[in-house]
């Protein structure tokens, strides 16, 4: 095994005492050192640790780090049996028998509440994510570090100069106070790359890949979105397109409704994952009330063939008898359109996002393109509105958080990104259906 080698502020990192934050550009190797930086406290101090993300898979992928560390630095502490590693949580073992200790690395969710922090007593609570946390967390989580004498460890990539995060940097790295609560380690990506010494764990042919990924990444990217996503700038011209409040609000379905085929007016919306992704989200809309949309099924498959993918849709179809089916029809979405077009049972309802018109005038003879954008800003008005109830959700509530938007210059409508954003426009897609002029039929 290559011994991983580690950058000379991932030794500072390591050899801090106290509350701290790490804001960096993606990928410098800020989930390894706070996982390796865990496993070392734990075994030093013999006190739990709490990991929160905004979703599960998040939460779960600091586990595995620390798990690999574990293995290497301390393989005789992981323990066996009743106290075997999960994805959840990575237990150390002392003694045998009555003697026995253990100290755990628990994983969570905190999703929209914070409500993972409640309860939690230990040593260290770890922060992913931290600049996309919701307010409600802080509220949940301060109060009971305070109480436990608690450390947080923070790491992000910035989210705009907005919430607990920013405060802490802007107070720590901006005004310099010396009674900053939180020591801060800041490291963008070009730099990192660029200054990690050469070692059997970082070779020189891999600096020159990820060197060029970078160049081809800053060419597909805004020059917001570069700065925020690698160069770790907190650019106050993104914002986020859907506030906490208005998410929490609008999620207020606890359970998927019972289908009712022939008596409903049921859309789907699909976003396909794409080249180098792992999921793909189906999200089903009931709008059999013309002035009220809600949201029925939430679906999220990981690493499906497109096949797969049209397979499950003809399933969704089976089930709702779907008046419409909204996919994106560019990139890897192209092949699942392509099937659903040639199959009788969806060919006839099955829109390519991107691929169709709006008119602009009563005959009709006068379209415009709908944009990503226009896709959007239909389901903020909607939310805005109270016309639309959606799912509960960890994952639901992360996605559309992640939504940023930005105007570029020369372009007519803002630019829509996030880095967790298929969901979200899974949930676009299916909103667009309040759209859908077509007489309803049924009376229920």
């Amino acid at each position: 095994m290559v011994k991983m080698n580690l950058d000379p502020w991932q030794e500072e990192v390591l050899a801090h005492k106290g509350d701290m934050g790490l804001c960096t550009g993606r990928r410098v190797g800020k989930t390894y050192i706070l996982s390796r930086k865990s496993i070392d406290h734990m075994k030093e101090n013999k006190k739990d640790i709490i990991v929160v993300s905004l979703t599960e898979d998040q939460a779960m992928l600091i586990i595995a780090f620390a798990l690999n560390y574990a293995k290497e630095a301390y393989p005789e502490l992981i323990g066996k049996g009743k106290y075997k590693p999960t994805m959840k949580t990575l237990t150390l073992v002392w003694g045998k028998g009555k003697n026995v200790e253990t100290v755990r690395m628990i994983s969570r969710p905190v999703g929209s509440t914070g409500d993972a922090t409640r309860g939690f007593e230990g040593g260290v609570l770890v922060v992913d994510e931290a600049s996309r946390m919701p307010k409600l967390f802080w509220i949940a989580a301060l109060p009971i570090l305070l109480t436990q004498a608690g450390e947080i460890w923070m790491c992000s990539t910035p989210h705009g100069k907005q919430g607990y995060f920013w405060k802490r940097f802007e107070e720590a790295m901006i005004k310099k106070d010396p009674k900053a609560r939180f020591k801060f380690f800041y490291k963008n990506t070009e730099d990192v790359i660029r200054d990690r010494p050469i070692s059997e764990s970082w070779t020189e042919e891999q600096r020159l890949g990820a060197m060029k990924i970078l160049e081809e990444d800053k060419k597909d990217m805004t020059m917001l979105q570069y700065g925020q996503e690698y160069q770790g700038l907190f650019m106050e011209d993104m914002k986020q397109l859907f506030s906490d409040e208005l998410i929490i609000e609008c999620q207020k379905l606890e359970e998927r409704q019972q289908a009712m085929k022939g008596y409903k007016d049921y859309f789907l919306g699909v976003d396909v994952a794409r080249l180098g992704e792992d999921e793909s989200t189906f999200e089903i809309m009931d709008r059999t009330d013309r002035d009220e949309v809600i949201h029925v099924e939430h679906i999220v498959t990981k690493k499906t063939l497109t096949t797969a993918t049209t397979d499950l849709i003809w399933q969704l179809e089976e089930k709702y008898d779907l008046k419409q089916i909204f996919v994106d029809a560019y990139g890897v979405g192209t092949g699942v359109f392509d099937q659903l077009i040639t199959d009788d049972r969806t060919k006839r309802k099955t829109v390519a996002i991107g691929h169709w018109a709006r008119p602009l005038d009563a005959e009709e003879k006068k379209k415009e393109k709908v944009t990503p954008w226009d896709l959007y800003h239909n389901l903020k008005v909607l939310m805005e509105q109270g016309k639309i109830s959606l799912l509960k959700g960890d994952d639901i509530f992360a996605s559309l958080k992640s939504i940023q938007y930005e105007y570029i210059s020369g372009k007519e409508t803002p630019y829509i990104h996030g880095s967790y954003k298929h969901i979200a426009d899974g949930l676009a897609r299916a909103a667009h259906c309040s759209q859908d002029k077509s007489l309803n039929i049924y009376i229920i």
